[in-house]
């Protein structure tokens, strides 16, 4: 799920049942998230994710972190990223 407010992108929610992971789904939607955002305008993108879940996949897709809270929840981060997606 994403909303687009002024020119940027944000993704809100992106899941993939685990019995369909690692075979490139969720990079597919991702890129099709950002291809319609980049349709509607959108020069950039954010989300956010937490230490036990998808960063490295994020930043294979060119996601970068731009802040980090530490202990959200306790023993855990949560990160924000954010990527260009038009110059």
């Amino acid at each position: 799920m994403g909303t687009i407010n002024w020119n940027w992108l944000h993704i809100s929610l992106l899941w993939v049942a685990e019995s369909c992971r690692h075979a490139g789904l969720g990079s597919r939607l991702m890129a099709e998230i950002e291809r319609i955002g980049v349709q509607r305008g959108c020069r950039h993108a954010h989300l956010d994710t937490f230490s036990y879940q998808a960063r490295p996949s994020y930043e294979r897709q060119g996601y970068r972190v731009f802040g980090v809270l530490e202990d959200y929840p306790v023993g855990h981060q949560r990160f924000f990223l954010e990527k260009v997606l038009a110059r």
